[in-house]
């Protein structure tokens, strides 16, 4: 199975107490008298937690913004880029919309990969012109048919460009996620794969529980996201989109307390991980 290469893996530390995944204040993205950044050297503008230094790997593929037509972009996944949304600390979109992007995020915690079939039935059909798939935390052993719902998520959006997240290896089953996901890269031409579960190998994004993410994990996935995407093609900021899928609730204790997102210590230390289920069928 084809790896990406670490040659081009840059290691960024903040240098700044600057807001965590965002573009510098004043900046919007811009330098006077130059106009928009080009390229896809974040360094300058996208700041990561105070003192966190981590390795992006090479993404396999090209960002997405250098293929999508237009801004909206479709997200989906599980407790992972849930824990990221608007209800919680807001990381994901508080981020891609200073790139551009008009950004969706339907997560939830719980879900399996029949999760991206469900919100392709529910909203493909509005229109969009790029698609983030973070699903595979939840999984019940069975890689053939994970593999046969995530190419019918890939298939499903074709043409448009696709960005696949491998997951965090705290199970050995989670090879299996990771082996499927880097082959239906090398299947498809629109399908971009960043490995998230490389970039979990600097430690100290994860909770006690060795799954969910920490305050500076989320807003490190944020920040890694930013760098996969892009620029969306406009010259103007975006905005964040409702979402439909909200509910949280399969997996008791996952997300971020209020007191975590504000900054604290969790309240409880003892968080439960999304709980292994089978995977039922997509109705």
């Amino acid at each position: 199975m084809r790896r990406p290469p670490l040659l081009a893996a840059v290691t960024v530390v903040a240098a700044l107490a600057l807001p965590a995944c965002s573009v510098l204040p004043g900046t919007d993205g811009y330098l006077e008298g130059v106009g928009r950044i080009p390229g896809g050297d974040f360094e300058s503008i996208v700041a990561l937690p105070e003192g966190v230094a981590v390795d992006f790997p090479e993404l396999a593929g090209d960002p997405l913004g250098r293929n999508a037509e237009g801004t909206r972009l479709l997200m989906i996944g599980d407790s992972i880029l849930a824990s990221t949304s608007s209800r919680y600390g807001d990381e994901m979109c508080g981020t891609l919309t200073q790139l551009g992007w008009d950004v969706a995020l339907e997560a939830e915690a719980g879900s399996f990969v029949n999760f991206g079939q469900k919100v392709l039935r529910n909203r493909f059909d509005e229109g969009w012109d790029a698609v983030v798939v973070f699903l595979g935390t939840n999984y019940d052993g069975n890689a053939a048919n994970y593999e046969t719902r995530l190419r019918d998520v890939v298939e499903t959006v074709w043409p448009l460009p696709v960005l696949l997240l491998t997951t965090g290896t705290f199970r050995a089953e989670q090879r299996e996620v990771n082996d499927v996901i880097w082959a239906v890269r090398d299947s498809y031409d629109h399908v971009t794969v960043l490995d998230w579960s490389r970039i979990l190998e600097a430690g100290g994004l994860l909770s006690d529980d060795g799954v969910h993410l920490n305050r500076n994990g989320r807003r490190v996935i944020a920040s890694a996201i930013a760098r996969a995407v892009q620029f969306a093609p406009t010259d103007q900021p975006g905005t964040c989109l409702d979402a439909r899928f909200r509910d949280d609730s399969k997996v008791k204790d996952a997300m971020p307390t209020d007191e975590e997102v504000a900054g604290g210590e969790p309240t409880d230390p003892t968080v439960a991980p999304d709980a292994p289920a089978p995977e039922t069928t997509v109705p």
